[in-house]
């Protein structure tokens, strides 16, 4: 019997734009129209997180930390988020996102409707891989470095520092620090900026900083490469010269 598969990450946004991977999802959809769902919580970054962030997912006690939670009827998290195919509109609704059939996954992946009763989305799924900082030559600064290796750690990946491998046996402790050093980084830096601010101000030279400006119609025309899975969207984002939270912050605002 042939079977249709589709995959994403739940993610929620923490602090400093932080994008944590809480739980990957599979969808399963059979010839003879039965299908399941398959939740496998990323209990490891789940952990890194505070409970004023968040609180679980929708229809799972992941208190049990059970490995996979499999549902064979509609969860709530879709029932929450996808439309039914009852809606008047369901039809323009999948033409808008440039879908022919419903699979609730990548419908919710391409949305930017956001549902109101929490802060979660899906993004599309990518293997957990090790990203080495080992004898790190960039050109970045302190800050800008801990937030790439925050960014490996909260997605899931494990890093590999000179040799010291952070892995999910580790994760939160590294995490802890990287983010305390950052927050410490990043509220000096908000400090000198002030500073320099106020200075500029008093000499009459300060102009404000400007945005990095986003090519809209390049945006779109990679977004719907990105949808017809041509590209990915770290390569959208390259492409655009942005971050790839940048990428799905401004995905969110020209879908609304």
């Amino acid at each position: 019997m042939k079977t249709y598969i589709s995959k994403g990450t739940i993610c929620i946004e923490g602090p400093y734009h932080l994008v944590y991977a809480v739980c990957n999802l599979t969808y399963e959809l059979h010839e003879d129209d039965s299908f399941k769902y398959i939740f496998e919580p990323n209990y490891a970054v789940i952990e890194l997180l505070d409970s004023s962030v968040f609180q679980g997912i929708p229809g799972l006690n992941i208190d049990l930390k059970e490995k996979e939670y499999i549902r064979t009827t509609t969860p709530t998290f879709i029932s929450e988020r996808v439309p039914s195919n009852k809606r008047e509109d369901y039809v323009d609704l999948l033409a808008k996102l440039n879908m022919d059939y419903m699979d609730p996954i990548e419908f919710l992946i391409r949305s930017n409707d956001q549902y109101s009763g929490d802060l979660l989305f899906v993004r599309p799924f990518e293997e957990k891989k090790i990203v080495s900082f080992d004898n790190y030559k960039g050109n970045q600064t302190n800050a800008a470095l801990m937030k790439e290796l925050l960014s490996n750690l909260c997605l899931g990946n494990d890093v590999s520092i000179n040799g010291q491998i952070i892995n999910d046996d580790n994760r939160k402790m590294f995490h802890d620090v990287f983010i305390n050093l950052y927050t410490r980084s990043y509220n000096q830096n908000k400090e000198k900026q002030a500073k320099g601010i106020e200075i500029a101000k008093k000499e009459g030279s300060f102009k404000g900083r400007k945005p990095i400006k986003v090519d809209e119609m390049l945006f779109l025309e990679l977004l719907t490469k990105v949808e017809n899975k041509e590209i990915t969207p770290k390569e959208a984002a390259k492409e655009l010269g942005i971050s790839i939270d940048k990428y799905y912050r401004v995905k969110r605002k020209l879908q609304k």
